[in-house]
């Protein structure tokens, strides 16, 4: 105890004689303790960022509009379609008028059946008996049918299909409205039906529609003739009008398009709506049904 205590006192001597140097040593420290701070506080805003994982990247594909310029609701004329040998001679008519590519559920398409009848279905989904969506592209699906896979595009026309009669030269029904008219109903319309004959197969046949967009709504289908639009001119229309709709029924989505020439078909007359240099008229034909 004798010793430490001695040591205790040489040591407060020794800090006595020099306390300038212990100061300038304690300085130093702070100094060198505050350099380092300072450097880890700089090196968080210069130092670079670590790079964003893919899970963070994940962006939302932009919404593909150019669709509404493939859709194509009506028939067309060809050659006899490529599903003849993979899929049998009952889907010879199969017909590919419209298609959703990509999505979570890889997309869907609107075929029309050898009936004459269309559906939508998706990926993986039947068309008809043995039949199966296998995917869908920008402008074409493929279709399988047990081991076979064939590829439907919109080029494709039904084989053996008859040609339409040509229409009669009857003189077309046609007046100015100012407003949408009321919803023509069928027993008005089989009660007294007027206007010139049209079949319907010809006016799909000449036909081709691409829907008007107003931001993102469908508001009409602008009409392009197809061939040599005879049809078209027997119904009172013309390429550049805006067909808004067909017996009271608006045109406002790609499902009712794809209802239209059922509607046709199915009934005895039609009256269609239609804008021409911006002002709207109509139009009734008969169907001869």
């Amino acid at each position: 105890m004798a010793r430490v205590g001695e040591w205790g006192r040489q040591t407060r001597t020794a800090v006595a004689a020099r306390p300038g140097r212990v100061r300038a040593g304690v300085e130093i420290a702070l100094v060198a303790l505050l350099a380092v701070q300072g450097g880890r506080l700089a090196w968080i805003f210069v130092a670079p960022q670590p790079e964003t994982t893919a899970a963070a990247r994940v962006e939302v594909a932009p919404v593909d509009a150019s669709i509404f310029q493939r859709f194509d609701a009506f028939f067309r004329t060809g050659d006899k379609s490529s599903l003849a040998e993979a899929a049998g001679a009952d889907s010879d008519a199969l017909r590919l008028f419209g298609v959703r590519a990509g999505g979570p559920d890889g997309g869907s398409a609107i075929i029309g059946l050898p009936d004459g009848r269309q559906v939508s279905v998706g990926v993986g989904e039947t068309i008809s008996d043995g039949l199966t969506l296998a995917s869908v592209g920008e402008d074409y699906v493929t279709v399988s049918r047990g081991g076979s896979v064939s590829r439907l595009v919109f080029t494709e026309t039904p084989a053996g299909a008859a040609t339409p009669p040509p229409p009669p030269a009857a003189a077309q029904v046609m007046s100015p409205t100012s407003g949408a008219p009321a919803p023509v109903s069928a027993a008005a319309s089989a009660a007294a039906p007027t206007g010139p004959v049209v079949d319907p197969q010809r006016l799909m046949a000449q036909a081709s529609l691409r829907p008007r967009m107003d931001g993102l709504r469908i508001r009409g289908f602008t009409l392009a003739a197809r061939g040599d639009g005879a049809a078209l001119r027997a119904a009172g229309l013309q390429s550049g009008d805006v067909i808004l709709a067909v017996n009271g029924a608006e045109l406002n989505s790609l499902e009712r398009l794809s209802e239209l020439g059922g509607d046709l078909s199915g009934s005895s007359a039609a009256e269609i709506r239609f804008e021409r240099n911006g002002r709207v008229q109509t139009t009734t034909i008969r169907t001869g049904q």
